[in-house]
């Protein structure tokens, strides 16, 4: 596991921003973290990392952005997710057969769905830091 304190929204950018760089050309990235956590901070870093220049927004309505970016960056929005079935209307399942980099706000919300080698983002707020985050990146097939 990798451990990095961030003390502003543009220090996380800038560590997904590198992050992103190391992962090649597919991988599952489940980020996990309260609301307001920084999740969609951290996936613009990642975009902008990818060369992605336009606005990313959380796809909290619409669940699923792609970017069109090299690789391709998805981005999942799962918080309005009723049921865990409703995943298949996304079809995520196919984008984790593509190179892509496929990025989950709430994954929790279908835990069995993710392949066990996706990478672990965790965002946590720190005591006392309005804009304070420690950020946990880890995997469970390997260490990071």
């Amino acid at each position: 596991m990798k451990t990095f304190q961030s003390a502003s929204p543009s220090e996380t950018r800038n560590y997904a921003s590198e992050f992103v760089k190391s992962l090649g050309q597919h991988a599952v990235i489940l980020l996990g973290g309260d609301l307001g956590a920084g999740k969609t901070c951290f996936v613009q870093g990642m975009a902008e990392g990818l060369g992605w220049t336009g606005p990313v927004t959380s796809p909290t309505y619409g669940l699923v952005q792609e970017f069109r970016c090299s690789p391709p960056l998805i981005h999942a929005d799962l918080y309005r997710l009723n049921t865990p079935s409703q995943i298949w209307d996304l079809e995520l399942d196919a984008w984790l057969e593509e190179e892509a980099l496929v990025a989950v706000e709430w994954s929790e919300r279908v835990p069995d769905f993710w392949p066990a080698d996706a990478w672990h983002v965790d965002l946590l707020a720190v005591a006392g830091e309005e804009s304070g985050r420690e950020i946990r990146i880890w995997r469970k097939e390997k260490n990071v």
